[in-house]
């Protein structure tokens, strides 16, 4: 006969291990992979593995290119971070949820107020997820959606500012009238260790938690600020980009006189200011600077995964939110529809032995079929093995990472609403680029022939074809703007 004080520590042994283990019964394995979730603000095709500048440095991401699958053609939802991140982690389009602008926190709204983020999925089946620095819109508070994460390991980001008598050297912050840019716009070299800024720290932090025991599947987020405005890195990054030996991107002479009235809107007129002012290869090497310190944090993070325990047990992704004009279309920010804002980095990597991944870990695969960072949340829960979500307007790209060449029909579609009132699309298919603004006006590139995006054919009879078709693909209802501000 067992005592009732035995019975009741046995019961109570029992609801321990229940606690423990239990929430994962029949959810997760020792074969369960881990991810590893790298974010990249405002990085363009300006890296090694994509050739977007001949001088690009950022040996890391061309290293993780080496190994997994390079989507020569990922776009992002919106060339804006707060909707671009909000799309990517809750698998809704912009036109979907109203969320086009970064005044607008998505669980304000009633009918998001309990949706279940990219992370949160996880956590529901037996993963704990952790977050550092900018992975939702901001890397602390509200903002960062602390419901999505077991815990927040680094609530800072970016680098520090140089001291006021370095900043704005070049003297325009006055000549912009974006006072948003007029604030953002700004490059300079720190003489500072890069150990010392938020983003390295960030890295390291995340580089100490591959280091652990970890008893459950973990999807660790790792969010590094730069190259986002203002272009601020240590020494050592300018010092890799010689401002005198700098290359220009290629721009054409009157290069918006086929656009329509509403892209000529978008692209604004600091460019013109930066180049009448004779500064845009400064801009250029601070772009290239902070592309290579972002790249050397990524390497932190990368380095710490391939010394630990987890590397054969860990999908890696990494992802730039949208990409960046620096004088292509005359241009300087994101914010627009062309090529140059919307494309952006995305590399998935798998571990060797993992279903599909019959390669060497060192063999190099590239995808051209357009892809949307949209598609991330229904990829990652199917290369996990998790239910699939039949709630989500991307579609897994699975298939892709196994067979790059795999026939794909699906377009990308990118929505840029920056005012209050009309929405603006893009649709791009593998070989055309085709934009629809809100009063109708149309742009259609032929990306085989006119990758710099120089010749406008939407008027084109012979491309008439081709326009009826992607125009099939734009969003047949675009939700009215959420308006609410923090």
């Amino acid at each position: 006969m067992i005592s009732p004080t035995t019975r009741n520590s046995l019961l109570l042994l029992a609801l321990l291990l229940l606690f423990c283990c239990g929430e994962n019964f029949g959810q997760v394995n020792d074969q369960t992979p881990n991810v590893l979730f790298i974010a990249v603000d405002d990085l363009n095709d300006w890296v090694g593995c994509l050739g977007g500048h001949p001088q690009a440095k950022t040996p890391n991401i061309d290293q993780l290119a080496q190994k997994g699958v390079l989507f020569k053609q990922a776009y992002c939802a919106a060339p804006l971070c707060h909707p671009s991140r909000t799309s990517l982690l809750t698998g809704l389009r912009p036109s979907t949820t109203g969320i086009y602008g970064n005044l607008n926190w998505f669980r304000d709204l009633p009918r998001l107020k309990n949706w279940v983020t990219l992370p949160q999925y996880f956590r529901q089946h037996g993963y704990v997820a952790w977050s550092g620095g900018k992975i939702f819109h901001k890397p602390n508070g509200k903002w960062s959606d602390p419901p999505s994460w077991d815990g927040q390991y680094s609530t800072k980001h970016g680098t520090p500012s140089p001291p006021d008598s370095e900043k704005y050297r070049h003297q325009m912050q006055d000549l912009f009238s974006n006072r948003i840019l007029a604030r953002l716009i700004d490059w300079a070299p720190l003489k500072i260790s890069k150990a010392e800024t938020n983003d390295w720290k960030t890295a390291r932090s995340a580089a100490d938690f591959l280091e652990q025991n970890h008893a459950k599947p973990f999807f660790l987020a790792c969010g590094i600020y730069r190259p986002h405005l203002s272009w601020y890195a240590p020494q050592e990054f300018f010092d890799l980009h010689p401002l005198d030996k700098i290359v220009l991107p290629p721009v054409k002479k009157n290069d918006l006189d086929d656009v329509p009235a509403r892209g000529r809107v978008m692209a604004g007129k600091e460019f013109e200011i930066i180049k009448e002012k004779g500064q845009w290869r400064h801009a250029v090497q601070g772009y290239l600077a902070a592309t290579s310190f972002a790249d050397a944090c990524v390497g932190v993070v990368l380095d710490a995964l391939n010394n630990s325990q987890y590397l054969d047990n860990t999908i890696v992704v990494l992802w730039g939110d949208h990409g960046y004009h620096i004088g292509q279309k005359n241009h300087i920010a994101k914010s627009a529809l062309w090529q140059s804002a919307t494309r952006t980095p995305l590399i998935i990597h798998l571990p060797e032995g993992m279903t599909g991944q019959t390669r060497p870990r060192h063999s190099a695969m590239t995808c051209s079929r357009p892809v949307s960072l949209i598609d991330l949340y229904p990829t990652l829960i199917e290369l996990c093995g998790l239910p699939q979500r039949d709630d989500l307007d991307g579609r897994s790209i699975a298939p892709l990472v196994s067979q790059p060449n795999l026939k794909w029909p699906y377009p990308a579609i990118i929505t840029h609403s920056p005012h209050w009132h009309g929405v603006n699309h893009a649709v791009r298919s593998q070989r055309y680029h085709y934009i629809r603004y809100r009063d109708n006006g149309e742009e259609l590139y032929d990306m085989q022939t006119d990758p710099n995006q120089w010749h406008n054919l939407a008027n084109h009879p012979n491309h008439s074809e081709a326009k009826k078709e992607l125009v099939k693909w734009l969003p047949k209802t675009n939700a009215e703007h959420f308006r609410r501000e923090p």
